[in-house]
């Protein structure tokens, strides 16, 4: 395993990179420090030959969110809450305009911090004890613009207002329910489920994802992900070697091998 520090790191198999939170006494709470080594290894991971990225916690505990000790230190000086908040918001961003595919595998708490980050990637699967939950009003504050947009594009407006206003916590079945998770493992565990979904995405194109990526990226608000760009990835897959060895493989009824 390539470790960014002694709670994140990394590992390349067969062009899936799995990157882990290792915290299980603090529940995988993330400080700053946590948050910057995870948006150094994606940067390791986009320059490695990777084609799907899969973020997971320990057992029990995704991510319980932001680290206590450090929200003590940093009541005690507020500066610091500006460059904390700025490096999440990096983060978080680095992981939702990634083109690879990114899933996150949740068994146990997501919340918090813990979910901003899991809705930074375009898949979610879960255990049936995971659970989830945002409560920024309870502690008085307000969830950041960019959070929220994910937030209301995977669940929708009445649900987002719901999750935020109350601070409810959702358990894995009305999480699929809603969206926040895309699927739950059965009988069989996470792993199980994880190795149908990668399979199930070996049968496509990788770049054909990240292009589908922007397309969506665009049409989900983001700011960077311009019409332009949007269309290009659109218009570029039909020169690329993908699409040809795509179409020759549906013309002759067989599997395609993209590269």
């Amino acid at each position: 395993m390539q470790a960014s520090n002694d709670v994140v790191g990394w590992q390349l198999d067969d062009k899936v990179a799995r990157l882990r939170i290792d915290r299980p006494a603090k529940r995988n709470a993330l400080a700053s420090v946590h948050w910057a080594a995870i948006e150094r290894c994606l940067a390791e991971i986009h320059a490695s030959d990777a084609r799907v990225l899969v973020l997971e916690g320990v057992p029990g505990a995704f991510s319980a969110g932001a680290d206590i000790d450090e929200l003590a230190e940093l009541l005690a000086h507020p500066s610091g809450f500006v460059a904390s908040n700025a490096q999440v918001q990096r983060t978080q961003l680095a992981l939702q305009r990634s083109p690879l595919t990114t899933i996150a595998v949740i068994d146990g708490v997501c919340v918090g911090g813990g979910l901003g980050l899991a809705l930074a990637c375009d898949f979610r699967l879960g255990s049936t004890r995971s659970r989830f939950g945002l409560s920024p009003a309870k502690l008085g504050l307000v969830y950041s613009p960019e959070d929220s947009r994910r937030l209301v594009n995977t669940v929708g407006l009445a649900r987002a207002r719901e999750m935020l206003l109350t601070g409810r916590l959702l358990f894995a079945a009305t999480a699929l329910e809603w969206g926040l998770l895309n699927r739950i493992a059965g009988d069989d565990g996470v792993d199980a489920a994880l190795a149908t979904l990668l399979a199930e995405l070996d049968a496509g194109s990788a770049s054909a994802r990240a292009g589908i990526k922007q397309v969506l990226a665009y049409l989900g608000g983001d700011a960077e992900a311009g019409h332009a760009a949007a269309t290009a990835a659109f218009n570029d897959a039909f020169a690329s070697a993908d699409f040809a060895e795509g179409a020759a493989a549906f013309l002759a009824k067989r599997k395609p091998d993209f590269q």
